[in-house]
């Protein structure tokens, strides 16, 4: 399966989760994409690298990115007695999934 086709796959199952229509999909999209390329600015790695646990990585990140869109900014609300965090940046248990992907680094002594 070649990335392209990969990727819409990936839309079409972020479109089934979130309940999305048609007309929502050059939004999820650009939110894959946007998702996609934070994984691999966290792993350290370039397109040519990418494989489809990378993938399922920047469909669920995508996914939490729909979901945060009317939160965006937000790291903490209280409304009514009720207090709501956000995770800021890539959650835990993303980051744990993709993190046996990332690439080391070497680095020179002084």
């Amino acid at each position: 399966m070649t990335t392209e086709e990969d990727k819409t796959e990936q839309i079409s199952a972020i479109q089934r989760r979130v309940g999305a229509n048609d007309a929502d999909k050059p939004l999820l999209s650009d939110l894959f994409d946007e998702a996609l390329a934070a994984v691999l600015d966290y792993t350290g790695r370039t397109d040519a690298q990418m494989n489809h646990s990378l993938m399922l990585g920047a469909r669920r990140l995508a996914v939490v990115f729909y979901n945060q869109q009317a939160d965006e900014g937000e790291t903490q609300r209280v409304e009514g007695g009720v207090t709501r965090a956000f995770e800021v940046g890539i959650p835990a248990s993303i980051r744990s999934s993709i993190a046996p992907y990332r690439l080391g680094r070497s680095r020179r002594l002084s």
